[in-house]
């Protein structure tokens, strides 16, 4: 079986011949900085693949706490340095016209059961943003998460229009929690999983 990294280069490679561009949409945290240093390194017209954050935090992309630092760093060097990236808090109009169904949706998920910035928090006060059937949107939060900073994310129904979405799944601990979001409404992950739009594929 092919690693991940390999798969996302086939399917941005396929829908650059399709249609001459591609898009990736990416996490931040430390799950991803393996797969996007392998990427970096891969033979690809990376500039014709636009790239945003399904997240990020309100703060400066200098600041530590950025996703957007974090792809910069990590995944736009060596090959992929002059790849187009659209920043989710500062142009998210822009964010918002990358052509849809996106081709790669690459997810990581909390302990607490969260993904993107949907937390459990937002379940009760805002359950729309769980709904597939809601409207597509770039949504804004209060300070929330660890570190605690206030959020731009896309709601489910947005993550949901992806042709390939992966969730990764680093340790022992996650992996229990996904478990339990397979039944648990109390858990974000919860309504990405019992979704039937698109299949969700597990990195483990």
């Amino acid at each position: 079986m092919k690693n991940l990294s390999d798969q996302i280069i086939e399917i941005l490679k396929l829908a650059i011949k399709e249609r001459n561009e591609a898009s990736l949409v990416v996490s931040g945290g430390s799950s991803p900085v393996k797969i996007f240093n392998e990427l970096s390194l891969m033979h690809l017209d990376w500039t014709k693949v636009n790239i945003t954050l399904v997240d990020d935090r309100f703060v400066d992309k200098s600041h530590n706490d950025s996703n957007e630092k974090l792809v910069i760093e990590n995944l736009m060097i060596n090959n992929a340095i002059n790849t187009n990236f659209i920043s989710l808090c500062n142009s998210p109009d822009k964010a918002l016209k990358i052509h849809r169904p996106f081709d790669v949706m690459l997810l990581g998920m909390g302990e607490d059961g969260h993904f993107a910035s949907l937390f459990p928090s937002l379940i009760k006060t805002n359950s729309n943003y769980f709904e597939p059937s809601s409207k597509p949107e770039i949504i804004y939060t209060e300070a929330m998460g660890s570190p605690s900073h206030k959020r731009v994310s896309m709601n489910l129904s947005m993550i949901l229009q992806s042709k390939n979405i992966f969730l990764l799944i680093p340790n022992k601990k996650k992996l229990e929690v996904y478990e339990q979001a397979k039944s648990n409404k109390e858990l974000p992950l919860y309504y990405l999983l019992n979704q039937t739009e698109i299949k969700i594929n597990i990195i483990s």
